[in-house]
């Protein structure tokens, strides 16, 4: 009883690590309030005060349409409702992905337990949780997929728990959080009716195998039906390897060139070695691998750049040594069918994100792989610890020092490293016109980034009569004395007429400007040097 008590103790001290790791400085770190964070703070505290979106729709369940992408709107219901307990502000918006993020190490330590059957190898897996660079990063930048992958654990420990104990309470409220992951995060619509399926493996009893294959096929069927509607094909359609013209104009040079210029024109051959199957299996693959290359993994991380850590991977390269270690004989007994399931779900979780091409490897889109890999990295600690029980401690302490490396490389260097990635200028651009818009009559900016979200969203207005005043996209032509142009230089398409008196016209930083009628008053630039943004005034006043 007094060894269960410590284990307690020592997870809720994990998980108070966890969350003051996802917390601490969140307002600011990581630096530049990014569009996709902005969006989702506004547009969900809107939805809640008024009961429809910016284009009027009421009460949006799967989608709220930016461009064409239809990004998941439940994420944003979260992040509107944590600004009426901590304000409209940074903190309150990415509070909900810090906070879940910070939960997972509950089920990550109770089905590393069920693998493992021992507390070491469980604390070593919500510990390395807390500190992974991978989902503290992602944690802390209003990500979707950390709901997700919160949820999913949640709903495994809860599905393996309820079959074992033969309890269809908790296995009815599994399967309603592993429906919940389809609109928390895209990558779940492949990763969870696959896992579901995988689940089978561990079974015994065959009307429990039956049951869980009927629910597989119903959420495979989900999965389809959500593929055939609009919103559900949005951002795959625009990041899919399948409708890429980049992709498809490669593939079609190399045919031409294997089968004409390299290949002596014969046919029959050709149409055998090298057709599209043949070639678009290649690209997928070559998707794919590249989430398990030591570079991705271990040593320069991925994409976007916005999540990008300079000089740093998505784990440590000591976990390297405990990944090989996994593969190694063991001297502990374990749930050896557990283990091989969650080695099928390492096979099948970077699977939606090599269905992609923009960004890749992709972090986000993979979130998945972290539940696998910090379980199988896990069964390597254990193996190690187990043959050289003495140096444990040791081996903590130089994963300590990793992180070490990690957050000084992240609280300090990200902030200057390709901040206008993430949108940097834009928050400072609007505070700092909001001190002197009485000065002006007219100020124009451009209606690009999500610019008059940073502007309603930090003035604090969350009016109704907003609402279908929006067109696709987030544009909006007046907001006051706001007034939104379709250019990202403004300047350069004001009529003279608009550039006299007491106005503001702000240019992208990279525009020449209208100096024959306008003057700079001021330049906003980004913690990377670059410029942001050039506030002009009309050269009469």
């Amino acid at each position: 009883m007094q060894k269960i008590k410590k284990e307690r103790l020592l997870l809720i001290g994990i998980f108070l690590l966890a969350l003051l790791l996802r917390c601490w400085r969140l307002k600011s770190l990581p630096w530049g309030f990014q569009g996709d964070e902005v969006m989702n703070g506004y547009v969900g505290r809107f939805i809640l005060l008024n009961g429809k979106d910016l284009y009027g729709n009421r009460w949006p369940i799967f989608y709220f349409n930016r461009f064409g992408d239809y990004p998941n709107v439940i994420p944003m219901y979260f992040s509107g409702f944590f600004t009426f307990i901590f304000g409209v502000n940074e903190f309150a918006v990415r509070f909900p992905s810090a906070f879940f993020g910070a939960l997972a190490v509950f089920p990550f330590y109770f089905l590393s337990l069920k693998i493992f059957k021992k507390q070491k190898a469980a604390l070593f897996s919500s510990f390395l949780l807390s500190i992974l660079p991978w989902h503290l990063v992602l944690s802390r930048a209003t990500s979707e997929g950390i709901l997700g992958l919160t949820f999913f654990s949640m709903s495994l420990w809860g599905m393996i728990e309820g079959f074992g104990k033969k309890n269809y309470k908790i296995i009815a409220l599994s399967l309603l959080g592993f429906l919940l992951t389809y609109f928390l995060y895209p990558s779940f619509r492949i990763f969870t009716p696959l896992a579901i399926l995988g689940l089978i493996w561990i079974l015994k009893s065959k009307n429990q195998k039956l049951f869980l294959l009927s629910i597989s096929v119903l959420f495979i069927l989900i999965t389809f039906l959500i593929t055939r509607t609009y919103w559900g094909q949005g951002r795959f359609r625009q990041t899919s390897l399948f409708y890429s013209e980049e992709v498809y104009s490669r593939i079609k040079a190399n045919l031409e060139a294997l089968s004409f210029d390299y290949g002596g024109g014969e046919i029959i051959k050709a149409r055998i070695f090298h057709n599209k199957i043949i070639a678009y299996t290649r690209e997928f693959l070559t998707q794919y691998f590249s989430y398990f290359s030591p570079k991705f993994l271990f040593l320069e991380g991925g994409l976007p750049h916005r999540y990008v850590v300079p000089y740093q991977g998505v784990f440590f390269v000591f976990c390297f040594l405990f990944f090989l270690a996994a593969f190694f004989p063991s001297r502990t007994i374990i749930n050896k069918n557990l283990f091989i399931f969650f080695l099928y779900l390492l096979f099948i979780s970077p699977l939606a994100a090599a269905l992609t091409v923009d960004d890749v490897p992709n972090v986000h889109r993979a979130v998945p792989m972290i539940l696998p890999l910090v379980m199988v990295i896990s069964y390597g600690f254990l193996n190690i610890t187990d043959y050289f029980p003495k140096i444990r401690w040791l081996l903590v302490i130089l994963i300590i020092g990793e992180f070490s490396y990690f957050w000084n490389q992240y609280s300090i260097h990200t902030a200057s490293f390709r901040s206008y990635l993430r949108d940097d200028g834009s928050r400072e651009l609007i505070l700092r016109i909001k001190k002197e818009e009485d000065k002006y009559e007219k100020i124009f900016l451009p209606t690009y980034g999500t610019l008059p979200l940073y502007y309603l969203f930090y003035n604090n207005n969350f009016s109704g009569e907003l609402a279908g005043k929006f067109k696709t996209g987030i544009e909006i032509n007046k907001i006051g004395k706001y007034f939104f142009v379709k250019d990202w230089c403004p300047s350069k398409i004001l009529p003279p007429e608009e550039t006299r008196g007491k106005i503001l016209v702000v240019d992208q930083g990279d525009c020449s400007g209208n100096l024959s009628l306008l003057k700079t008053m001021e330049e906003i630039i980004r913690k990377d040097s670059t410029k942001a943004y050039r506030l002009l005034i009309s050269n009469e006043d």
